[in-house]
């Protein structure tokens, strides 16, 4: 029996993925040193309440632009007119400079403002610090978006490499240096690391960009007609522009979630101090829960071009058969990465910071990883079947929820700051709900609940079961750190039996895996699939 050939976009998201684990590595590398000896658990809120602020900004100014121009990109090489994507590059290495500029001037003179908004006087020396940073983004992500588009993802990947190690080494000599100063400046210091990676990472890409250039030949199809650099700039906009609202959205109700949790508290009698060390914790969990996004998120990044390049040319079955894979592979790995974190909260944050308190907000937050990867992945379908608004729309009302759920429990004295990862979790679950409602609404696909949801949900159920319990009955006679390993090693082997048994994974699935065609053979030979 004939078999189908790997899904193209797969190569890029395991590209992808690997640097992605690299980097998150490199991050953890980071940011447990800083937590631990130097910043600690009030420098922290200091770091991450600036991040905030930042993260808005970034947002704002490069959410749409990668994901408009590999789209546009992708759509010009399928039709061979590879002299029409590099004017496409132009443009918008023309735009983001601007775009750019504007951004880093903002937050550089806007820090005392931003500062003051969120009750943390501290963390405007940071933001100074972290301006230059949003330029070097937007620069970036023209490279990206171009890269992507030609569904080269190693630029990319290696990019992103480059930025977290000198963010790593750069960051915590700073960090070090300043620390006598007080943990303000300190977090400055880290805070300097990060727009030191984005400035390599920045000249990184250019090399690549004439690395490529100058490797590649002309292609026949350049003589093709090309859009007006106008024409061009005009779609870019409109492309780009429903995809950062969405983004934004959240974004923006991040800060508001920030500005909100912090003048809350503040309303319950928390002092300055107490509130930077409640958002300490709450960072804490927060690390731990971003891990697995960003890992899913290679997913995001491959599966635009790839979906866009199949509905420009017409391939409705093939396109309609990647969406269900990229949403199952989402869900198959973010369930047992959520319920995984979740029970074992209090060990793990114990294990990585020595700090077990406030384990609770990692159980919550944990569970909300399940919802977010997925939102990723759905979102970057609804943008490349031409739906860009969609996720604007579910993104607000998704905000909407967390915002009116954070007021009615964080100013609860004896909820407080947990009542913000509850909101997450809401928040995210409805704009699931109503991305999958768009996607049924577009496509003729049918997920099936049985096969889909309950039967990785069971599997992963099953295992959160094992990871607790093997690491309750282990910890006394193996210590902290080899009862969290055990009990990771074997929630992970029973999920995987389980996901065999229940005949959860199939031969389109390890079709994807490298080797995929001699593990579905063996797994036919033992009749597992």
């Amino acid at each position: 029996m004939s078999r189908p050939k790997r899904n193209n976009f797969l190569t890029g998201a395991l590209i992808i993925a690997a640097a992605h684990i690299i980097t998150k590595v490199i991050g953890a590398l980071f940011k447990i040193p800083l937590d631990r000896f130097i910043l600690q658990a009030q420098g922290m809120g200091i770091y991450n309440a600036t991040y905030n602020i930042y993260n808005w900004l970034f947002i704002v100014s490069t959410a749409g632009i990668p994901v408009a121009i590999s789209k546009m990109v992708a759509e010009s090489v399928a039709h061979s007119n590879y002299k029409e994507a590099r004017r496409i590059f132009k443009v918008s290495l023309g735009t983001m400079l601007c775009i750019g500029l504007l951004a880093a001037a903002i937050l550089f003179l806007g820090a005392g403002g931003f500062s003051s908004m969120i009750a943390m006087p501290r963390t405007e020396l940071s933001m100074m610090v972290m301006a230059p940073s949003l330029l070097f983004a937007c620069l970036m992500s023209s490279f990206r978006g171009y890269f992507q588009g030609l569904q080269n993802m190693m630029p990319t990947a290696l990019s992103e490499v480059v930025e977290s190690s000198f963010k790593l080494i750069a960051g915590l000599a700073l960090s070090s240096m300043l620390l006598p100063m007080g943990l303000e400046y300190a977090s400055a210091g880290a805070i300097g690391g990060v727009s030191i990676g984005g400035g390599f990472a920045l000249l990184f890409l250019l090399c690549a960009f004439f690395f490529y250039k100058n490797r590649t030949p002309e292609p026949a199809g350049d003589s093709l007609p090309m859009a007006s650099r106008q024409q061009i700039l005009k779609r870019l906009l409109k492309l780009a522009l429903p995809i950062t609202l969405g983004a934004s959205v959240f974004s923006l109700t991040t800060v508001i979630d920030t500005t909100m949790v912090a003048n809350l508290l503040k309303g319950l009698g928390f002092s300055v101090e107490v509130r930077e060390s409640l958002f300490g914790y709450l960072s804490r969990a927060t690390t731990m829960f971003n891990l697995p996004p960003t890992i899913i998120a290679a997913i995001a990044i491959s599966i635009v071009p790839a979906i866009a390049t199949q509905n420009e040319l017409h391939q409705t079955e093939q396109m309609h058969r990647q969406i269900k894979t990229s949403l199952r592979l989402t869900l198959l790995f973010s369930l047992p990465c959520a319920f995984g974190l979740s029970c074992l909260a209090e060990p793990i944050l114990s294990l990585i910071y020595n700090d077990g308190n406030h384990a609770e907000l990692l159980t919550i937050l944990g569970l909300s990883v399940a919802t977010v990867t997925f939102v990723q992945v759905s979102n970057a379908i609804l943008q490349a079947l031409g739906k860009t608004w969609a996720p604007v729309k579910n993104m607000l009302i998704g905000g909407l929820v967390k915002i009116g759920i954070n007021y009615l429990l964080v100013s609860q004295i004896d909820i407080n700051i947990s009542g913000a990862p509850i909101g997450t979790f809401c928040c995210y679950g409805v704009i699931v709900l109503l991305n999958v409602i768009d996607i049924k609404r577009i496509t003729p696909i049918r997920f099936g609940c049985w096969n889909f949801v309950f039967k990785p949900l069971i599997a992963t159920l099953l295992m959160s079961v094992v990871a607790y319990f093997v690491q309750k009955v282990t910890v006394a006679a193996l210590g902290l750190t080899l009862s969290v390993g055990v009990a990771i090693l074997f929630a992970a082997v029973t999920y995987v039996v389980l996901l065999f048994v229940t005949h959860t994974i199939g031969e389109d699935e390890l079709l994807l895996l490298p080797k995929g065609e001699k593990l579905v053979t063996l797994c036919q030979k033992y009749k597992l699939i």
